[in-house]
C-alpha cells in the first residue's frame, strides 16, 4: 500500500523521490528536499495548534520582568494590579532599576524599556511615546528668569539625568520646524529621574523629563513648563522579550494586556502618542 502511494506521489510530482536498488531504498536529492519541506510544514502546523491552545488556556505560573524605576513607581503599579486581578493564577516578580538588565542572561520573561532601542535579537512591541517636557519651579524661574530659546539654557542650572547617551546636550524642535541644540551646565547629575523631579520642585534647576513624571506637578503648580513652543524628542515605551518559537502563556497574556492598557487607561490619564 505504501509503495502505491509513493508511486502515485512521484507521478503527480513528476520526479523520483527514492532511488531503488535490489538491496535498499535511498532518497534522491529531490526526495530529501521534499521530505525536509514537509517536516518543516508539519512543525509549523504543530506550533500553530500549540499557540492556539495556549491562548485558550488560563495563564498560570510566575512572570519575571524588569522595568525602569521611574515608570514602575508612576505607572506600572496600577497596570500590574489590574493584570493580577484579571489573571489570579499568575505571580509577578519585578526588578525596578534604571540599569538596562540583560534580558537573555538575567532570566527575565519581559522587559519594559523607555527610549530608543539598540539593535538586538530581542522581539519588541512599541506601546506608546511620552513627550519630554522642560520644567522648573516657580521659585527658580522667579530668581533666574524664564528662558525663551534653547540658547538661553547655557545660562541656567540644569538637573542632569545620567542615563542618556549625551546627558549634557538637549536638542529641541520648534513648532515651525526650527532645530536648536543646548549645551548644559549643572552641578547635579543623578541616575534616578524621580530624585531630579524632587530637586526641581525645590528650585535647584531646569529638568527635562517624560510627561508621566511631571503631569501631576504641572497640574498642582509646583512645577511650570518652560519654553512650551520648543520640544525635545518623545520617549518611546517598548516591551521586549526573547525570540521563542512558543511564547509562555503568562508572557503572552501580559503582552496582550499591556497593549490594551496603554491604548485605554494610560491614554486617558497621560499625554502620550501611540
Amino acid at each position: 500500500m505504501a509503495g502505491q502511494h509513493l508511486k502515485a506521489l512521484e507521478t503527480r510530482l513528476g520526479v523520483r523521490l527514492l532511488s531503488r536498488t535490489t538491496r535498499r531504498l535511498a532518497p534522491t536529492d529531490a526526495g530529501r528536499a521534499y521530505y525536509e519541506r514537509c517536516v518543516a510544514a508539519l512543525e509549523e502546523i504543530a506550533l500553530a495548534e500549540a499557540e492556539a491552545g495556549a491562548r485558550q488556556a488560563e495563564p498560570s505560573g510566575r512572570l519575571r520582568l524588569t522595568a525602569p524605576l521611574g515608570f514602575g513607581n508612576s505607572l506600572l503599579a496600577p497596570a500590574i494590579a489590574a493584570f493580577l486581578d484579571r489573571h489570579p493564577r499568575v505571580d509577578v516578580e519585578i526588578d525596578l532599576s534604571e540599569n538596562k538588565t540583560d534580558l537573555l542572561t538575567g532570566d527575565y520573561d519581559l522587559a519594559i524599556r523607555l527610549g530608543e532601542l539598540a539593535p538586538s535579537s530581542l522581539v519588541s512591541r512599541r506601546l506608546a511615546s511620552f513627550p519630554l517636557i522642560l520644567a522648573a519651579s516657580p521659585a527658580y524661574l522667579a530668581a533666574s528668569g524664564m528662558p525663551q530659546h534653547p540658547r538661553d539654557l547655557a545660562q541656567h542650572e540644569a538637573l542632569i539625568y545620567a542615563q542618556t547617551a549625551a546627558p549634557m546636550k538637549w536638542s529641541f524642535l520648534s513648532r515651525d520646524g526650527q532645530r536648536a541644540n543646548a549645551t548644559l551646565q549643572g552641578r547635579i547629575v543623578a541616575s534616578d529621574v524621580e530624585f531630579l523631579v524632587r530637586l526641581a520642585q525645590l528650585g535647584r534647576g531646569l529638568l527635562l523629563a517624560p510627561s508621566f513624571l511631571l503631569d501631576e506637578h504641572l497640574n498642582t503648580g509646583s512645577l511650570v513648563e518652560v519654553m512650551p513652543g520648543w520640544h525635545e524628542r518623545s520617549l518611546p515605551l517598548h516591551l521586549l522579550w526573547p525570540h521563542r518559537a512558543l511564547i509562555p502563556v503568562p508572557t503572552r497574556a501580559f503582552i496582550d494586556f499591556m497593549v490594551g492598557w496603554t491604548a485605554s487607561e494610560l491614554k486617558v490619564s497621560h499625554a502620550l502618542r501611540l
